[in-house]
């Protein structure tokens, strides 16, 4: 069975010319170089059958190499060269190692460099190679080419950026072709230990070590940049998903210490349940919020935010004012905001600022708000106001993005 990804629902904001510039160049020079790299391949075999007999030497290898000046790009341990760690990654040993690399390099470096920019994303792919090379070189002897460890390394951010990402994965069988969907985390992960299990069980003639680095490489270089805010968060990029998981141990703790915030409305732990006609009585209706709510939380705690952010939204539908957690609130609205569910995002935000006016991130929160009321809502005042108010709180490119939108307002 072939199991292939085809595409992601990430969208992307602008056309990612560098990643096409990179398929296109991969592709010319295969076709340029194909029939001198079948014949190198022939001649490295029948060198690899003298090596097994004792009879090769380094001059064998170095006459292949004079013979071939294709050769001399290949990436080799024996005597490597600075060129070869950028030339050993364009080159493919066949059709489907070209085809291969670039369906991946399609559907995972798109949303890559949509998020790094141009040159930021060239110069990602080209050190991701590198690193790849360095790695191959270090743990191997055999010569090596193919763009895998710098596609690894663009795998390695797309985990990082944007792991919760559902990708469409095709699979081919006999005369069945069908699709399904996974997400980001699942599938980069499956790959990964499948790479990690093949090198230690050394199957097939592959450069595991070289994947696993420009795996290892592009999750840590994206991890960086969003630590460091040289780009801007995402409500789903990794970051933030381990700052939301730490958030939610310390609310479990706090709920099994006691701490219930949708019971707020019940009485205090230790105190006589109101009686039928007090004050504090709680009615039905109530009772039934009260238990939607607790349903919600338990939820987003399970992670299942889209069945949350439903049940969120039905709750809202019959009343609007009802919020949730804070946390549980950022994540329902981040779901919503994920969904494309614009109008009703808005609110999950709004309702959030609101109860929560000291939320920590609040001038991330009004950036995400204004910017669906200017491009989704067309409600150009209350972005207008959210931005302003989130500026002076915002850094870096959040700062910048900002400043764009609202200078886009100021001239609409």
């Amino acid at each position: 069975m072939l199991i292939f990804p085809i595409s992601t629902d990430r969208r992307l904001k602008r056309t990612p010319w560098v990643n096409y510039g990179l398929i296109a160049a991969n592709i010319l020079v295969f076709l340029f170089t194909e029939r001198s790299i079948q014949q190198i391949d022939e001649l490295l075999y029948q060198y690899q059958l003298q090596i097994a007999n004792g009879v090769a030497d380094r001059q064998d290898l170095l006459a292949i190499r004079d013979a071939h000046p294709v050769y001399q790009a290949y990436l080799q341990p024996g005597f490597p060269e600075l060129r070869q760690f950028f030339s050993y990654q364009f080159l493919h040993a066949d059709l489907w190692h070209l085809l291969g690399n670039m369906l991946f390099l399609y559907v995972f470096g798109n949303a890559v460099e949509d998020r790094l920019g141009k040159l930021g994303y060239l110069f990602f792919y080209l050190a991701g190679g590198v690193v790849a090379g360095l790695a191959h070189v270090m743990t191997s002897e055999a010569p090596v080419l193919g763009a895998s460890g710098s596609v690894a390394a663009v795998t390695g951010a797309f985990l990082a950026f944007f792991p919760l990402t559902n990708i469409t994965l095709g699979y081919w069988f006999i005369f069945i072709f069908d699709t399904f969907v996974v997400s980001a985390i699942v599938l980069i992960l499956f790959r990964v230990a499948q790479d990690f299990i093949f090198n230690l069980s050394g199957i097939g003639n592959v450069a595991y070590m070289a994947h696993l680095a420009g795996y290892a490489y592009g999750f840590a270089a994206a991890m960086g940049v969003l630590l460091v805010r040289v780009l801007p968060r995402e409500p789903y990029d990794m970051l933030t998903m381990l700052e939301h998981r730490r958030r939610k141990r310390a609310f479990q703790k706090q709920h099994k210490d006691g701490y219930h915030p949708w019971e707020s409305a019940l009485p205090g732990k230790g105190e006589a349940p109101p009686k039928p006609g007090d004050a504090g009585e709680i009615t039905p209706e109530q009772q039934q919020i009260m238990d939607r709510r607790a349903a919600i939380s338990r939820m987003v705690a399970d992670h299942d935010y889209r069945a949350a952010a439903d049940a969120y939204a039905e709750l809202l539908d019959e009343h609007p004012e009802q919020t949730l957690p804070q946390q549980s609130q950022l994540d329902v609205a981040n779901q919503l905001m994920k969904d494309e569910r614009h109008v009703l995002a808005a609110r999950a935000y709004e309702l959030l600022l609101s109860k929560y006016p000291t939320y920590g991130d609040v001038g991330q929160v009004k950036l995400i708000l204004g910017l669906i009321y200017a491009r989704y809502l067309d409600q150009p005042q209350r972005a207008r106001e959210l931005l302003d108010a989130a500026v002076p709180r915002l850094n870096g490119n959040e700062r910048a993005l900002a400043d764009s939108v609202l200078a886009e307002l100021r001239r609409s």
